[in-house]
């Protein structure tokens, strides 16, 4: 898996946002209800973080999570749409753009898997070019 920054940035970026939303309506006078939100939240937050380290490491876990990680974005997202506020609309962009970033992440585990079912063959004209150039310098 070639790793890209923009990517680790991204999910970094939703879970810090996620956990200050999280905060910001845990501390708000109707938080009856705002539980949802509040949980949601911080689950989103929990897994992008989660999905940050395990797609650094390269580990090959990293497509599993970014699956359970789009269905998380994706509920987070419907959840704040609730709330009409300018940080609401930053988190529900910013859910948007992480799944996009996981959907890349997935992508890019398929074409690793693809590539290693068919690798690329090298013409053996090529090495009987090599070698035959080797017996005339020789």
């Amino acid at each position: 898996m070639i790793w890209k920054k923009t990517i680790y940035d991204t999910l970094t970026s939703c879970s810090t946002l996620c956990n200050e939303f999280a905060t910001e309506c845990s501390n708000s006078d109707d938080i009856e209800n705002c539980y949802r939100s509040i949980f949601l939240n911080l689950d989103c937050a929990d897994m992008c973080r989660n999905l940050a380290m395990l797609y650094v490491r390269g580990s090959e876990n990293a497509r599993l999570l970014a699956t359970a990680c789009i269905e998380v974005c994706e509920k987070c997202a419907q959840e704040v749409l609730q709330f009409n506020s300018e940080r609401s609309n930053q988190v529900y962009a910013m859910c948007q753009q992480t799944i996009c970033s996981c959907v890349n992440i997935i992508d890019m585990g398929n074409q690793t898997e693809m590539e290693a079912k068919n690798p690329v063959v090298t013409p053996a004209s090529l090495f009987y070019g090599i070698d035959l150039r080797e017996t005339l310098f020789n």
